[in-house]
């Protein structure tokens, strides 16, 4: 590597490229990062070879808003699969949900996240779970409604019987049950479902309700 500093450009490029990789595999990612930029500052920009090897820097990092720049630069070049960087595009907004230290800071982090992307099980498992930890039950609420009308989970249904409202009115808690009565029209044996409806009359002191529905719940799935 040092004998083909400061030789063609080729040569160079070649170079950068090798310490970033040999970084990348010693986990150093700010130092692949550094010769990156060097490569940058010599004009290789846009190379998908070089972007792919970008990435892999900027995950490493925890930079997450770049992981997400360096994608969209790799799907305009058509230069990754398109599963492979939905995978990851989902992976760095999980990152960045549980980056947020505040309520604040973690509404405008999902505003930004694209709404066929907030409605995936997993990210709205994360945003609910994150939400109700910041005290922002009603929004994880929200959230949860619009994903599981777009799509059912019964993993994902559970977390519903965990968002009370924050002012502790019994007026929210009503329209909580009802619409898990709508959903429970069409899942009738779903557990998960059930348990929410459980916890969330529990809450609200309907004691034989709660009962009836911890029991139907239990008999699916002990």
């Amino acid at each position: 590597l040092s004998a083909s500093e400061g030789k063609t450009i080729g040569d160079s490029t070649m170079r950068l490229m090798a310490i970033t990789k040999f970084m990348l595999d010693q986990h150093d990612p700010h130092a692949a990062l550094h010769a990156l930029r060097e490569l940058h500052e010599s004009g290789v920009k846009g190379h998908p070879g070089v972007l792919s090897l970008e990435l892999k820097a900027q995950q490493q990092a925890g930079n997450w808003d770049e992981v997400l720049n360096v994608l969209d630069q790799l799907e305009k070049r058509k230069s990754i699969d398109v599963t492979v960087a939905s995978q990851l595009r989902q992976q760095a907004w999980l990152e960045k949900i549980r980056q947020q230290e505040n309520l604040d800071d973690l509404t405008a982090c999902l505003k930004s996240i694209p709404d066929d992307f907030k409605r995936r099980s997993k990210i709205a498992a994360a945003a609910a779970r994150a939400l109700a930890q910041h005290g922002g039950c009603s929004l994880a609420q929200q959230l949860l409604s619009d994903s599981l009308n777009a799509q059912w989970d019964s993993e994902l249904v559970a977390l519903y019987g965990n968002c009370l409202p924050e002012d502790g009115q019994s007026s929210g808690m009503i329209a909580q049950i009802e619409q898990a009565k709508k959903w429970l029209n069409r899942h009738r044996d779903d557990a998960g479902l059930l348990l929410a409806l459980g916890k969330l009359c529990l809450h609200q002191k309907l004691w034989g309700k709660a009962q009836n529905y911890l029991e139907a719940s239990v008999s699916i799935a002990p």
